[in-house]
């Protein structure tokens, strides 16, 4: 651990040169092996003091001429793109879930929305719109998309910290027919003291579903997690799970163009190991090939949301940092500015989907 120097009555990290030297080295090492994202996020993260977040938002967003970034896309080759990614998804779903959201239930506070904590995409409708605002705007259409019933058996597959499951009760005053799946220890501990519902935790992609016990099955921010040779397995179970006339809710991102193992699919792995995005259009093939009718598909804007966990948790550093440390908040500001850039380079898109069982 580095040396602190006391400087007046505040303490001052001191890195020795050596740590630098490492840090630099380590980047040389890691754009080569797994691309510049990777090696940036992992140069930013490393650092042992707290990184200037301006700095870091630049970094990611600013907008590279284009045959830089066509290296930044294009590299690692597509051969080692493929040997990384599939190394990472030789981990189970539930190591890489509990490394991601099972870090501290406070530190996700720190920058989430106030009312809900959605850990996903909200819907700024107009300049002035707080998170808390957007969030609710994000609730009430998933709710008209979903359109609950009291009595009607519901199912949510990841369901974060309960947000929508709690707007759902509101909105029916029927807890006991809703459930949810989540495989994060922390996130199923916080909603069950917290509220009450019924949360299993297991992985929806292996578990049984049963057959035409539900009326809704809905999720947000959790198909992202199921890997591509899932998705016609998964879309076929919630098929059969669903009542004659259900209907499936997904609110999803997925990747653009017909590269599976983009290079951003090999960053993604510093922040969800073992998950890896679909193309759209295999899920959209899934699911007709499971038998659903599609009757929406909208796409929404994930970057004012990430701008808005970025600034907050710029504005909670310090706790931040007691919480989970330098590195770890060094890393999430990283993670945010860099999805910004994903999203701002339309590498994916944020979708509502609405599937029903005939």
């Amino acid at each position: 651990m580095a040396p602190v120097e006391q400087v007046g009555a505040a303490p001052r990290l001191v890195v020795p040169p050596t740590a630098w030297l490492r840090r630099w080295l380590h980047l040389v090492s890691d754009a080569l092996t797994y691309g510049p994202p990777s090696a940036a996020v992992n140069f930013f993260t490393g650092s042992q003091r707290p990184v200037d977040p301006e700095t870091v938002w630049r970094f990611f967003t600013y907008p590279y001429p284009d045959f830089i970034q066509s290296i930044v896309d294009n590299y690692p080759p597509a051969a080692r793109r493929q040997r990384l990614v599939a190394r990472m998804l030789e981990q189970s779903h539930a190591g890489g879930i509990e490394y991601h959201y099972d870090l501290s239930n406070d530190f996700y506070r720190l920058f989430l929305d106030k009312t809900f904590m959605f850990y996903s995409c909200a819907d700024f409708k107009s300049p002035g719109d707080t998170l808390e605002q957007a969030q609710l705007n994000k609730a009430n259409h998933l709710l008209s998309l979903i359109d609950p019933k009291p009595g009607e058996a519901i199912l949510e597959l990841g369901c974060g910290w309960g947000s929508m499951l709690r707007h759902i009760d509101a909105h029916t005053g029927d807890k006991q027919n809703l459930s949810g799946y989540t495989l994060s220890r922390e996130q199923k501990r916080y909603i069950e003291e917290k509220f009450g519902f019924n949360v299993m935790l297991e992985d929806f992609v292996t578990t049984d579903l049963g057959r035409e016990r539900y009326d809704k099955i809905y999720s947000i921010g959790a198909i992202e997690h199921v890997r591509p040779d899932e998705i016609l397995p998964l879309s076929k179970k919630i098929y059969a799970a669903l009542k004659p006339g259900g209907r499936a809710v997904h609110h999803f991102f997925s990747l653009n163009g017909d590269d599976p193992t983009a290079t951003s699919m090999v960053t993604a792995q510093l922040f969800f190991p073992g998950s890896i995005l679909s193309l759209h259009g295999q899920h959209l093939a899934a699911a007709r090939e499971a038998g659903f009718t599609l009757t929406n598909d909208s796409e929404h804007d994930y970057r004012p949301t990430l701008r808005a966990w970025f600034d907050n948790l710029v504005a909670n550093r310090d706790r931040a940092h007691e919480l989970v440390g330098i590195q770890q908040t060094n890393k999430y500001l990283a993670f945010f500015a860099s999805s910004w850039a994903f999203f701002n380079l339309k590498q994916a898109t944020l979708h509502r989907l609405v599937l029903v069982k005939g």
